[in-house]
Parts: structure tokens; sequence; C-alpha cells
């Protein structure tokens, strides 16, 4: 039997983290637009938009790579999960143009002079899983959600992507195809683990 300043005190907690969700479930979700950088100029062109006030999301993963020296040695690092894009919040899908003129910016996925935006929801999920991808974990047989991957083959063949939920021997897995984040089931088979590239 609880006494009554335990009782107090338990629907004091329950109030709270009741406030917590509602508070959290009313966050505003932001509009992402697609940046096609220069070859190598992910981290560049971030570190640009972010001076000029632009919110940006650079996804990344934790890779091992050889010492370009010493070849016996391995090096922990992170890469960008997608080769040559980020991600740049941008509430008008008609301004863009002074995000294409960044430095390290080749370009903003559009058309119709308006930009893209990325689907609701869908970059605060890839945002949601960041911290696990920048840890290097053991290999497993099978995957979770959260866990990066490669597409060994198939039409999306050598691009990187995130598992989102394993369904029988399929999982579905979110990955940057023709500019867009899409979410595409695959056979567990034809997923392997996300590796550096050369």
């Amino acid at each position: 039997m609880l006494d009554a300043t335990t009782r107090q005190a338990v629907a004091t907690q329950q109030h709270d983290s009741a406030d917590t969700r509602a508070t959290s479930s009313h966050a505003v979700l932001r509009h992402w637009c697609v940046a096609h950088t220069e070859p190598g100029a992910e981290r560049y062109a971030n570190d640009n938009l972010t001076r000029s006030g632009y919110a940006t999301y650079l996804p990344l993963i934790a890779v091992q790579r050889r010492d370009r020296v010493t070849r016996s040695l391995v090096h922990t690092v992170t890469v960008p999960l997608f080769a040559r894009y980020l991600f740049v919040a941008n509430d008008n899908p008609a301004l863009w143009r002074p995000i294409r003129e960044t430095p390290g910016v080749a370009s903003v996925i559009s058309s119709n002079g308006r930009a893209h935006h990325a689907r609701a929801g869908a970059v605060e999920a890839l945002q949601a899983g960041e911290e696990a991808r920048r840890l290097l974990t053991a290999r497993r047989a099978v995957y979770v959600p959260g866990d990066a991957v490669s597409v060994r083959y198939g039409i999306v063949a050598g691009h990187r992507g995130v598992v989102r939920s394993i369904r029988d021997d399929t999982a579905l897995v979110q990955l940057l195809f023709l500019g867009e984040l899409r979410d595409i089931r695959l056979p567990l088979d034809c997923l392997g683990p996300a590796e550096a590239a050369p």
C-alpha cells in the first residue's frame, strides 16, 4: 500500500511524462530539400551552408578504412551515408538558388523552378538512428531497424540505406534514390553491411 506522499510523487511523474509526450508529439517538422554536392565536398558544403544560416543534416556512418601508408593499420572513420548528398531545411520551395550558389553545392534537386522536399518525417527518421550508425558494431547475421546497409544487387545495387523494419525474409530500407528518400522493400539476402567507399 502506498502512502499519500508516494502516491502524490507517482501522480506528478505521470503528469510530467504525459506533458512531455504531448509536447514532443506537437514538434514542428521541417521541410528538407536535397542538396547534391561536388565530389567529396559533403562536409565542406555542410559547413558553408551552416555559416550562411541554414539548418542542415549530413547523415554519417562509422566504417573501417585501411591506412593509406601502412596498409596493415585499420582506422574507424565517419563518412557520409549518402555520397554527395545532404539535407537543407527550406520552407520555401521556390527560394533555393542561394543554397545552390553555396560553395561545395553542385545543385539542388528540383523541377519547374521549385525544390523537391523530402517526405514529411523521412529525415527525422534518419536523424533518430544517427547515434547508432556512428558506433561501429560487430557484424550480425540479422539486421535490426536503424542498421546501415548497402544493397549488393538489383536496381539499387551500390546504394546505402537504413533498415526501417524487418518482415519475414524482407526488409523495408530507406535510401536516397533518384534524388528522393524512398522506402523500398528488399530481400534480406541482397543486403550487406555498409562499407566505406575506397
